[in-house]
């Protein structure tokens, strides 16, 4: 996962409630389905990208953060309506053993310099536990709620950086962040119905975040 705008989460399978026409004239009607695999914001030109895959095949979608009409930041769920997980599951071994694996994807935001720190930041184990520094960057950088649920997924994968580390404490450290900064996330709704579906996404993601660890390093926390 990257970036969430509104109710938007990559890997998930996405169903068009109104029709509209995207920056480069690209139109989708309702009923439409496709599968949402990359969410970013370009901050040079101001724009949203959807990478989506569609039965007809790969399509990139623009929307201008200005637009005053169509899918745009704080408006996507009156365009889309977010369905299952797709993605595959990614088991997580015991913690201490061997990993002959690959290692996590790094995270993905807009392609600039900030993101190759933030990707860094997300998959190394340098500095402190909380990384206040990068924290006001990526809020700076990313000028919606969104930037709550991208600190959190910053955090879960510095998790999983320490576990391939074998460094558990401050695993537990990463996870609580993690964990932490999704609440906040949800805490930043701005009307019931908004505060429901965040609600929802900070316990799921909280949940596949436990399955991976093998127990809750938050459980019982004051």
């Amino acid at each position: 996962m990257a970036m969430i705008i509104d109710n938007l989460r990559i890997d998930h399978g996405v169903t068009v409630i109104k029709g509209f026409t995207d920056a480069n004239g690209i139109s989708l009607d309702a009923g439409e389905s496709f599968i949402l695999r990359q969410l970013s914001w370009d901050k040079r030109a101001m724009e949203i990208h959807l990478s989506i895959e569609r039965p007809s095949g790969h399509v990139d979608l623009v929307f201008a953060l200005a637009a005053k009409d169509g899918p745009r930041n704080g408006h996507m769920r009156d365009y889309f309506e977010v369905g299952e997980d797709v993605s595959a599951p990614r088991p997580f071994p015991a913690f201490g053993a061997h990993i002959e694996q690959p290692t996590v994807a790094p995270y993905e935001d807009s392609p600039t310099r900030d993101d190759t720190a933030w990707a860094q930041a997300a998959n190394g184990t340098d500095g402190p536990d909380r990384l206040e520094a990068i924290e006001e960057e990526m809020r700076a950088a990313i000028p919606h709620i969104g930037a709550a649920a991208s600190i959190a997924e910053m955090y879960a994968n510095r998790m999983r950086a320490f576990r391939r580390a074998g460094n558990e404490v401050r695993a537990v450290a990463a996870f609580k962040l993690a964990v932490d900064w999704m609440a906040t996330y949800a805490s930043w709704a701005t009307s019931g119905g908004e505060g429901a579906a965040l609600s929802y996404e900070r316990d799921q993601f909280h949940a596949a975040l436990i399955r991976e660890f093998g127990y809750d390093p938050a459980a019982g926390k004051s």
